[in-house]
């Protein structure tokens, strides 16, 4: 059974910011950090890495890099680029695949991209999309679709929506939603987790509210949380924790 750990819509203020937090039932060993500058931000990561943990999700927002990183096993490998433009990930990427890594997340903020790349992830092939237009990059996403592709993330940078595409990530279906308000998004939820579906990525942006649900067995139950701050998101992401829950998704917006 789907489990909602918290599915309703806090009163803030139009012109604050809040983060949702996506979570599901399991546990394991996470840490979430943040900081305002990204050379700071990637002292953070240097430091994870040396505790043996991976990052499992970057989001850029208000002011603030988060990083969520999960403990992970030896044989896992990451790394990750910084680019001011698009085209500086895209010349390097085949570089990357072949040598067996492959993007697990892509994040912008203060005009950075920044692309993480996992070694033996049980990905076999990897694409992207990116268009200016929403219908189109909609259409685009369709079409991957068609051709075995499952979209693993989302991002809005230098003008364009982007998505991540691979095949290999063991879902069996996908669906995309696209709203003004998150009071839209909220009722939509609920309907997907009684289909079977589960959250595997949400965005906002540009007035957007962004939601890609995916079908796979052995599915685990799933819920969220809305955190008008990080340090309110820091405090959820400690309770949830201890109830056995590990963070795996996170997206800001208003």
């Amino acid at each position: 059974m789907t489990t909602a750990i918290s599915a309703k819509e806090y009163n803030f203020a139009s012109s604050r910011y809040k983060y949702i937090g996506v979570f599901e039932k399991e546990r394991k060993d996470q840490h979430i950090d943040s900081t305002m500058g990204l050379r700071d931000f990637r002292k953070i990561i240097k430091q994870r890495w040396s505790e043996g943990y991976d990052i499992s999700e970057i989001k850029y927002g208000s002011g603030n890099w988060i990083g969520v990183f999960t403990k992970t096993a030896k044989e896992t490998h990451q790394t990750y680029v910084v680019a001011r433009r698009w085209s500086g990930v895209n010349n390097i990427l085949p570089e990357y695949w072949k040598k067996g890594y492959y993007v697990t997340s892509i994040e912008h903020g203060l005009s950075e991209w920044i692309v993480v790349f996992e070694k033996n992830t049980p990905y076999t092939n990897q694409a992207f999309e990116r268009r200016k237009n929403l219908d189109d990059f909609y259409a685009a996403v369709e079409n991957r679709w068609k051709e075995g592709f499952d979209l693993i993330d989302l991002e809005y940078g230098q003008g364009r929506w982007t998505g991540i595409f691979a095949e290999g990530t063991g879902y069996t279906d996908q669906a995309m939603i696209i709203r003004s308000r998150w009071s839209e998004i909220v009722p939509l939820i609920e309907s997907y987790w009684a289909k079977g579906y589960r959250i595997s990525n949400i965005e906002s942006t540009l007035g957007k509210w962004m939601c890609i649900f995916s079908k796979s067995k052995g599915a685990r139950g799933q819920g969220y949380e809305t955190s008008p701050t990080v340090e309110a998101l820091k405090e959820v992401f400690a309770e949830r924790q201890e109830k056995g829950f590990k963070l795996t998704d996170l997206a800001e917006g208003w």
